[in-house]
């Protein structure tokens, strides 16, 4: 097989296994937030039900069956923390769409804009350059949280992507450092710049507070971000799991989950430009550099809108999780297939190559 058919075998393979999987949301539309009522009380509800739930669920446990085979079973008093786990990810970190941001985009309890791809500042990506926004055309409505404006597309990254950041480090037995390099990865491969042309580092600001509430759920270990010990969500009492604490939104939302202060970078120069076209500006004097401390150059951009650095490219995020297995030959081929499939899309693009 040629070259050139290889890649675009693998283009193909992409859009079928991604082109649902991520979302981008415009917050270049001039959206007053005054336009909009704070979504936080439908939210809190609508989590701390679900956390209920989970609860009753995760009360009723039989030791010999996985976790989701267990439908009804007899009733039986562990506090079994994978049980537990594997409950409110169940109820709340959904893959793909998460549990809340559908709520988000659907419940007639919360105010939101709707801005059309067609209408957005991504009107001229093609399908070649941004795959699972196009075909898609997956546009996160705005929301209030507080007195910050957020993407949908963020609840989902908070309970989903949280939960992924969660496990990688495998309950934070190990450093945050690998959940860091685990989103830097998804956000420079199939949840942003390869599928949608965008690395957000508001969905990585969102990933982070995600690690923050499910290690609060039973708090194992201090708050990465405070160093300290919170109260928990959740206690074991007679050795059944209850609500410990009540959960909010508030205590994690910030103005740098909104893309219009901490904006994304783009895979090319041709995306770029494209953006700015529609008078895309960042407002990174709003960024909370004192709330992340030393994170804060991890999650922040300071630069506006620009290209994405070098050192966010597949093949160097790969070297930094497994440097065992990313030798220099391993580099140079993912490096190599990058920039072919870049040419590959160019041409298809300049091809005139309609949606399939």
């Amino acid at each position: 097989m040629s070259c050139f058919r290889f890649i675009s075998a693998a283009m193909l393979v992409l859009l079928l296994s991604l082109s649902s999987g991520a979302a981008e949301v415009d917050q270049f539309f001039g959206i007053e937030s005054t336009r909009l009522t704070d979504a936080t009380p439908a939210l809190d509800r609508e989590v701390r039900s679900r956390l209920k739930r989970a609860l009753k669920r995760a009360n009723r446990n039989e030791p010999h069956l996985k976790p989701r085979k267990v439908q009804r079973v007899p009733k039986q008093s562990h506090c079994s923390v994978p049980r537990l786990y594997d409950s409110v990810e169940l109820l709340l970190a959904r893959p793909i769409v998460g549990q809340l941001e559908s709520f988000a985009e659907k419940s007639p309890d919360i105010s939101r804009v709707r801005v059309a791809l067609s209408d957005s500042v991504y009107r001229d990506f093609t399908w070649p350059q941004s795959p699972s926004l196009v075909l898609s055309e997956r546009v996160a409505s705005v929301i209030r949280v507080g007195d910050t404006l957020i993407g949908t597309d963020k609840l989902g990254h908070f309970f989903t992507e949280g939960f992924s950041y969660f496990d990688e480090t495998r309950y934070l037995d190990r450093p945050v450092d690998d959940a860091l390099l685990f989103g830097e990865w998804t956000e420079s491969v199939y949840f942003g710049a390869q599928t949608t042309g965008v690395y957000s580092y508001a969905d990585l600001v969102a990933n982070f507070n995600g690690l923050r509430f499910w290690n609060r759920l039973l708090v194992h270990h201090p708050d990465p971000l405070t160093k300290k010990l919170p109260e928990p969500y959740i206690r074991c009492e007679n050795d059944d799991w209850v609500l410990a604490a009540p959960f909010t939104l508030a205590g994690y939302v910030d103005p740098a989950w909104n893309e219009s202060v901490n904006c994304s970078s783009f895979r090319t120069l041709r995306l770029l430009e494209s953006v700015l076209n529609y008078g895309q500006a960042c407002r990174a004097e709003f960024l909370p550099w004192d709330k992340y401390d030393a994170f804060a150059a991890r999650l922040f951009n300071t630069a506006g809108p620009g290209i994405m650095p070098d050192y966010l490219q597949p093949e160097v995020i790969l070297r930094q999780r497994n440097p065992d297995f990313a030798t220099n030959r391993v580099m140079r081929w993912i490096r190599d297939f990058r920039e072919g499939l870049e040419r590959w899309r160019l041409r298809r693009e300049l091809s005139g190559d309609k949606a399939p």
